[in-house]
């Protein structure tokens, strides 16, 4: 870069030092002098110039470049290996001859320990004791006095079907006593307050020589005359 900025500098100088030549006038003539610039040298020299250095500077840069990279692929060769030093030779020791081995002795049999036998009380068990339950006497409800009713009094009356029972029953024969009266009544026998007739509830109640009395359910009297 330093050799391009002098040559750059080098071709300025020489456009600003450009000669100024003064012509003077021929003696006898009143005319002022004339002042004449020097023609310029032709930029192509200071452009051929540029050019030159710039490509030096370009193929030095590229010179280095490929340098660079020549060195940096080449590996270093692979270092020798150290030579290995030999090893002695140990000599090996005669072999050793084994040793007798003792003779096997028995081991001495102790003899067992006695069996002692223990004989432990038996265990008895102990009985669980339950505690008995405790009855709770339940709370007595109070006691409401209940008035009974008052007896309905029934008024006897006749029942039309005694009636009619009374007229077909068959009387066979009587035995009137104080202690146990008898009557055969269709051909069966009954006692006082025998039931004589079930549908209408009518039972034996006297038994007279000349008639025989009858009651049914209501306390209603019927007499049945020989």
């Amino acid at each position: 870069m330093s050799l391009i900025n002098e040559a750059l500098k080098k071709a300025q100088r020489q456009r600003t030092e450009d000669p100024v030549v003064v012509v003077q006038p021929a003696p006898g003539t009143a005319s002022a002098p004339v002042v004449r610039i020097a023609k310029r040298k032709d930029p192509m020299a200071a452009r051929t110039l540029v050019l030159l250095v710039g490509g030096s500077v370009a193929l030095l840069l590229m010179c280095g470049v490929v340098t660079f990279m020549y060195l940096g692929s080449e590996t270093p060769p692979p270092a020798a290996p150290a030579p290995v030093a030999p090893v002695a030779a140990v000599p090996t020791p005669p072999p050793i001859a084994p040793l007798p081995a003792p003779p096997a002795v028995a081991p001495a049999i102790k003899p067992a320990d006695p069996v002692v036998t223990v004989t432990l009380p038996a265990v008895t068990p102990v009985a669980t004791v339950t505690p008995p339950p405790v009855a709770i006497a339940p709370t007595p409800a109070p006691v409401v006095p209940v008035t009974p009713p008052r007896p309905i009094a029934l008024v006897p009356t006749a029942n039309p079907k005694v009636y009619q029972f009374l007229e077909t029953l068959r009387i066979s024969g009587i035995r009137v006593s104080d202690t146990d009266p008898k009557v055969i009544m269709n051909d069966r026998v009954f006692r006082l307050n025998d039931l004589v007739d079930r549908p209408t509830q009518l039972r034996l109640i006297r038994v007279d020589t000349a008639s025989l009395t009858f009651a049914d359910a209501t306390g209603y009297e019927y007499q049945k005359n020989f």
